[in-house]
C-alpha cells in the first residue's frame, strides 16, 4: 500500500499536482484553517485532510508525507510555517472580539512587574501538556502581594508542621484589550474543613484584588488580544 500510494504521489508531482495534508483526530486543531488554505491555494498547492489514528506508523500516510517533502523541496523548510503564522495574524485580525484560552496565546496576561509568564510558574504544582503550554496561571509576586492585603482571620486553624497539603484559592477571569475585566469566577478549597467558614472571606478579597490590578493583557502573534486569565494562590504554607 505504501509503495502504490508513494508511486500516485510521483506521478501526481510530475503533474504538477502538489497537495497538503490536514490531519483530524489526536493533533492539534487551528482556528486559521481557512485563511491558511486560502494561502496554500495561492502558491499552487490543493489542500486534503486525512484522519491520523493513534496507533499509526510511518507507513500508514505515504502519498501525504511524499506531498509534504516536495512542498519543502519547492519552498524550504520553514514555509508551511511561515504560511500558518500568516493565516494565524489574519484569523486574529479578522475576529477581534474572539475570546481565547490561556494556554493558546504566545504571551499570557501578566502581572504587573512579572516579566515573562512562565519565569514566575510553579512548575511543579500543575500538570503540563499542549507543548507546555497549559500551566495554571501562578506568580510568587501577585500571591505575595495578595497576602499582604488580607489578614488570616481570628479563629483561621492553621495546619499542622508536618502536613504537606495546603489550602488554596482558584481564580478565573476574561481580561479584554482594554484592561477591562469580566466573568470573573473563584474557587476555594481548605485543607482544614473548618475553615470553608472563610470561603467567602477570601472569594470577596480575591475578586477586589483582581479588580483593582493593571494586569497586562495577552498577545498573540504580537497582537493584543481577549483572553481568559487563570490564577492560584496557596494560603496557609
Amino acid at each position: 500500500m505504501c509503495k502504490v500510494e508513494t508511486e500516485r504521489a510521483e506521478n501526481d508531482i510530475k503533474k504538477g499536482k502538489i497537495v497538503y495534508f490536514h490531519f483530524f483526530g489526536m493533533v492539534a486543531k487551528y482556528d486559521s484553517d481557512l485563511e491558511f488554505n486560502e494561502l496554500l491555494l495561492k502558491n499552487n498547492i490543493k489542500v486534503d485532510s486525512a484522519l491520523y489514528y493513534c496507533t499509526a506508523d510511518e507507513l500508514e500516510y505515504c502519498y501525504p508525507n511524499r506531498m509534504y517533502r516536495e512542498i519543502e523541496n519547492l519552498h524550504g523548510k520553514n514555509f508551511i510555517d511561515s504560511l500558518r503564522n500568516i493565516a494565524d495574524k489574519q484569523f486574529i485580525t479578522k475576529h477581534p472580539d474572539k475570546i481565547y484560552d490561556y494556554f493558546v496565546c504566545d504571551q499570557n496576561s501578566l502581572y504587573p512587574n512579572d516579566k515573562s509568564y512562565y519565569d514566575f510558574v510553579r512548575r511543579d504544582t500543575v500538570p503540563i501538556f499542549l507543548n507546555n503550554k497549559n500551566y495554571t496561571r501562578y506568580s510568587q509576586n501577585y500571591e505575595n502581594d495578595f497576602l499582604k492585603s488580607v489578614e488570616y482571620p481570628n479563629d483561621f486553624v492553621f495546619k499542622k508542621e508536618n502536613d504537606t497539603l495546603v489550602s488554596r484559592i482558584s481564580a478565573e477571569f476574561t481580561l479584554f484589550k482594554n484592561g477591562n475585566i469580566k466573568n470573573v469566577d473563584i474557587q476555594t478549597y481548605f485543607y482544614n474543613k473548618i475553615n470553608e467558614k472563610h470561603s467567602f472571606y477570601y472569594s470577596e478579597k480575591m475578586k477586589e484584588f483582581i479588580l483593582k490590578t493593571k494586569w497586562v493583557p495577552a498577545r498573540n502573534k504580537d497582537i493584543t488580544v481577549n483572553c481568559k486569565v487563570l490564577l492560584l494562590i496557596f494560603l496557609d504554607k
